[in-house]
């Protein structure tokens, strides 16, 4: 990763640029992360969880 960096007068840094590709890998790893995290939540709170074999047996269920 190649950030540049923004900074005012004072020499602080208030804002970044990085190149598209990298800002969309950023991005792309925070939505992983994130749903990592809501998993772990609903297994610690005990929800009942389904397999992808039952969610396409429902979906594809004619009834």
């Amino acid at each position: 990763m190649n950030p540049k960096f923004v900074i005012n007068e004072q020499g602080k840094k208030v804002g970044v640029f990085l190149d598209i590709k990298e800002y969309n890998a950023l991005l792309e790893e925070l939505e992983d992360l994130s749903d990592i995290a809501k998993a772990e939540e609903r297994l610690k709170a005990d929800e009942k969880t389904y397999s992808l074999e039952e969610i396409e047996k429902e979906i594809l269920t004619d009834d």
